[in-house]
């Protein structure tokens, strides 16, 4: 009996409102594979190094045990890891790579005491070398692997299981075979592993992807999902299996005329696909989706068991390398005849108001027998605007492509624009004898893009827009990213004056494309190439490339947010590269904008001849401090090429910290090259929107790099409000308060100022807060057309309710879709004084928890030293403040909260404890039957547990991990939970955090 499973049976219906996005389809039945699948790893094919210390068994070998290491070439010692990296004893090698003909290498050729198997780790310090070269020589021969330097140093990594003889040579060497780069040999570390491990897995090997594995004991892990879901694999690297069984509908009978399709829509970063069984097909790339034909391998009288081996071994920049399947999943039935893929380009006539229309319809038959089909594409905008009809013969196991042209008259044109995104829809069809057979739908927008030497115009309009980096990653979804993760980010980067970025290297997930359609941002998409001598592309046609690319075009290219494509990010040696792919995705899609993101361009060696910058449509440069002062690197990218305008695709400045207080007064400073000046540069992209998950060099101990507005829970900085204001198309917004009204000015930025835009339909909002945080009265005001050559508005406002209990009055700037362009908080009264929930001792210290107060800007506590004198912290926008060096075991103090009117406070008794501070809680919440507790950590960090329950008084589970930053913890019934959390260190355990309520 076959299981209720979701089944989307489309047909041929009545289309809905263009800028609903249905996904509907006639003639597809399509069957949603997410959800719970059973997840394991086989021994020895990857390893947590998190969980890898040095045991007794174990033999280790240092660079200085002279009579197991073989030197070859110069080596230094070095006792001073580089960017204050760590390492494995008292020194390690180092040695720069100058030329090809370079073959120094470090060998460590252990000493066994017996022949068998043996687990094999390497670790190192910092190095520059994103591909250093690891020879393992074994008692079958010689295995090479590639090592990025730059990203998890002074740790255990795995370089696999492997046989080694007692009385042969074996070794671990550690080479490079490019030039120009440093590598570090540190140590090396052999582990025995039994015969009996090996055994097993051997036979789990033969065995797993069968039907009749048994796979009862695994784990369960969501799809979309990632490896680190589980604190097991927090910080896994490897393969690792994924196994679901289900059915097909009942409806599903079988047809020669119809073929069945496995579709993934993303796995990181190999994938191999087993099916009842039989292997069926392999994908490499982990961003773009791939399909699969299983129309001969499926049971449509049974129960199917799809296996997926996932392999995120390749790892890339200073990313997280997320491991598993990532995207969604869909077995998908339709006809030998479908429409495998369409294309519109819609280019408005500015003048007339009218837009040209180009259709390209590819048509696939993978039948036997040629078939002469009707086309047939709509172009919807709530109601049908425009219809386009063909005959056409498709040969049989062949593609044809249709090619449509016309025109929509201007009462039919409206056009797609970051403050009014409106999208159309096209709906094409292929019907043979009258009946539709397939049918593709998808939404593209109306607007043209152009540029000058000196600006971006979008719809006849010159813009210097701003927007962010936005890293693929969240510190528990990874980059699976759920809908309700993509549109809080899409919300909070619109919020803060998103309109324009370089979103990510990458292709990134569909949704979030869809989102910035539906939302208004202008995207350059990325394929996710960031160093040529990555060992799996093959020069000069890199393939494999090309591939990603494809698929990252043809599955985006009817998206209006997205206005360009990057071949690549700050490559070296790239001319040849960049030039070929950029001219391969001008036939791809030749309406779009195309470059390769480069931070090269302002350098000596950078010119005409060997910079790609010289055969982009624009230029995107990541500009960083080392390379010289803003002005310069911009002034000489613009004497080289005073013909293109520029895009600045990254900037930025590392945090300090981790916590919500950070904020960067420098990025005021570096907008201050743009405004008045260089009118050339026609926006900026900051690195980044969110802090992101990573092993590179210089990561915090939670593993989060802190270069975000929001953290990765996506709390909001101080550095949030700069920004907010910094991309805001005026400079503020002045009140001036009478009787029954307030005057209000508004300075609007210059053409040349920076951003720089026309406001159209926006509202001028104002609201009332009261104590209780809540608002109280709200009022809107639309504005007229705020053009850059306005100068200023000004206009008044009624207030005609008085309201004794505000404390404070917020004026925001709105755009017509509904984002805040400009935000003044005006404090009318004192905040109300904090209210204390916890204090909690540590070691010379003491940690104060009290609830966010309405009307209060930050808090602070003082309190008086020995010698008299008021110490004061410095002040905080969070709900919690951490006193060090206490002077005695028991202080009074005052917890003070404050505003632009003043301050309330309340006392407090600080007591310190023998026992550390507890991590603090970021955040906590349940998803996917999991309890998700994300919290702060230190270097010597040993261990952290959580103790939970559904009853405060009765936390009666514990669990205990060894992840950095984030666990997870699994429950059989959602509801209410109470928890808190303690670690273990060289010191020993710390005192237990606040009880914190999460449901």
């Amino acid at each position: 009996m076959k299981n209720s499973y979701l089944l989307l049976f489309f047909l041929v219906g009545v289309f809905g409102y263009a800028q609903k996005n249905t996904g509907l389809k006639a003639g597809e039945e399509r069957l949603d594979l997410n959800g719970n699948w059973k997840f394991n790893a086989i021994y020895g094919d990857g390893s947590n190094y998190n969980n890898i210390k040095a045991e007794e068994e174990d033999i280790v070998i240092d660079n200085t045990d002279k009579n197991q290491i073989e030197i070859k070439g110069d080596w230094v010692v070095s006792t001073v890891g580089e960017r204050e990296s760590r390492f494995y004893g008292a020194s390690y090698l180092k040695h720069h790579f100058s030329s090809l003909q370079d073959d120094a290498s470090v060998s460590y050729v252990p000493k066994l005491p017996a022949s068998g198997y043996y687990e094999a780790f390497v670790r190192f310090p910092f190095a520059i070398n994103l591909n250093t070269k690891i020879n393992i020589h074994h008692t079958d021969g010689t295995d090479v692997q590639f090592f990025n330097q730059r990203t998890r140093c002074d740790e255990w990594l795995s370089l696999g299981i492997f046989t080694f003889e007692k009385d042969k040579r074996s070794a671990i060497e550690i080479t490079s075979d490019i030039a120009g780069v440093g590598v570090s040999a540190d140590a090396v570390l052999f582990r025995p592993v039994s015969n009996e491990k090996i055994a097993q897995a051997n036979l789990e090997k033969k065995t797993i992807f069968l039907s009749d594995f048994d796979d009862s004991q695994w784990d369960n892990l969501k799809v979309p999902g990632h490896y680190g879901m589980i604190n097991e694999f927090s910080n896994y690297t490897g393969k690792a299996w994924y196994r679901r069984t289900f059915e097909t509908p009942a409806a599903w009978q079988t047809s020669p005329q119809k073929r069945i399709r496995l579709k993934f829509d993303g796995v990181c970063h190999i994938a191999k696909v087993y099916l009842n069984g039989a292997f069926v097909g392999t994908h490499q790339g982990g961003f773009t989706p791939f399909e699969i034909d299983v129309t001969e391998n499926i049971s449509l009288d049974n129960h199917n068991v799809l296996a997926v081996e996932t392999d995120n071994n390749a790892l890339v920049g200073a990313t997280w390398n997320w491991g598993g399947i990532i995207r969604d999943v869909n077995l998908v039935r339709n006809n030998q005849v479908r429409i495998k893929h369409q294309y519109i380009h819609a280019d408005p006539d500015l003048k007339t108001g009218t837009a040209g229309l180009h259709l390209k319809i590819k048509i696939e038959n993978s039948g036997t027998t040629a078939r002469t089909l009707t086309v047939s594409s709509q172009i919807l905008n709530e109601t049908k605007v425009k219809q386009f009809i063909q005959k056409v013969t498709v040969p049989a196991n062949s593609m044809s492509e249709v090619v449509f042209t016309g025109e929509l008259s201007s009462a039919d044109v409206e056009l797609w624009h970051f403050d009014n995104p409106h999208l159309y829809q096209i709906a094409s069809t292929i019907s043979e004898n009258e009946k539709v057979v397939h049918e593709l739908k998808d939404r593209f927008g109306i607007r043209k893009v152009t540029l000058t030497k000196d600006n971006l115009i979008l719809n006849g309009e010159p813009v210097r827009l701003s927007g962010y980096n936005r890293v693929s990653d969240h510190r528990y979804w990874g980059s699976s990213e759920p809908p309700e993760l993509i549109d809080q980010d899409v919300d909070l980067m619109k919020n803060a004056g998103a309109n324009f970025m370089r979103i990510m290297h990458g292709t990134q997930n569909k949704k979030l494309i869809e989102r910035c359609d539906e939302k208004g941002i202008l995207l350059f998409e990325e394929v996710n190439v960031r160093d040529l001598d990555n060992a799996e592309f093959t020069a000069p046609e890199y393939p494999l490339i090309k591939s990603w690319i494809k698929g990252m075009v043809e599955r985006d290219s009817n998206s209006p947010s997205i206005i360009g494509w990057s071949v690549g990010n700050e490559l070296d040696d790239h001319y040849d590269y960049a030039t070929m792919m950029m001219d391969y995705v001008r036939v791809l899609d030749p309406h779009r904008l195309v470059t390769c993101v480069s931070n090269t361009g302002g350098r000596e060696d950078a010119t005409r001849t060997t910079d790609p910058n010289s055969n982009v449509d624009i230029i995107m440069h990541n500009l960083y401090p080392f390379q010289g002062t803003p002005q310069e690197v911009i002034s000489s990218i613009r004497n080289k090429w005073p013909n293109k305008p520029v895009f600045i695709s990254e900037y930025g400045v590392k945090l300090n910290g981790i916590t919500l207080d950070e904020d960067r007064e420098e990025n005021s400073t570096w907008n201050e090259n743009f405004r008045g000046q260089n009118d050339f540069v026609i926006g900026t992209s900051l690195w980044t929107f969110n802090d992101y998950r990573s092993a590179y060099i210089g990561t915090n101990v939670e593993e989060n790099r802190t270069w975000g507005i929001v953290n990765a829970w996506r709390q909001k900085r101080k550095f949030y409000s700069r920004l907010q204001k910094e991309t805001s198309p005026v400079k503020g917004i002045d009140v001036v308060f009478h009787k029954r009204k307030a005057t209000i000015t508004i300075p609007i930025r210059a053409r040349n100022d920076f951003p720089s835009f026309t406001m159209k339909d926006y509202q001028m909002v104002w609201e009332f807060i009261n104590d209780e945080g809540e608002i109280s009265v709200r009022q809107t005001q639309d504005l007229p057309v705020l053009f850059p050559e306005d100068g200023v508005w000004i206009g008044d406002i009624p207030i005609t309710v008085k309201n004794k209990k505000a404390v404070a009055m917020h004026i925001a700037l709105l755009s017509p879709n509904g984002y805040t362009r400009f935000k003044k908080n005006i404090d009318l009264k004192k905040p109300v004084a904090p209210k204390v929930t916890a204090i909690v001792g540590g070691k010379n210290s003491a940690r104060v928890y009290f609830e966010e107060m309405a009307g209060a800007k930050e808090y602070f506590i003082q309190y008086q030293n020995l010698k008299g004198e008021t110490v004061t912290t410095a002040k905080t926008i969070s709900n919690y403040i951490t006193v060090d060096s206490l002077p005695n075991s028991s202080v009074k103090a005052d917890l003070i909260a404050v505003n632009g009117k003043g301050s309330e406070s309340v006392m407090v008794n600080l007591t310190r404890s023998e026992q550390e501070l507890p991590p603090v809680i970021w955040d906590a919440f349940i998803r996917d039957n999991r309890i998700v507790v994300g919290y702060s950590g230190e270097l010597n960090d040993e261990a952290y547990t959580v103790r939970y329950g559904t009853s405060p008084l009765n936390l009666n589970q514990e669990i205990t991990t060894y992840t950095k930053g984030m666990m997870t913890i699994p429950i059989k019934e959602s509801g209410t939970y109470y928890l808190q959390i303690q670690k273990k260190d060289s010191n020993g355990l710390s005192n237990w955090s606040p009880v914190k309520k999460i449901n």
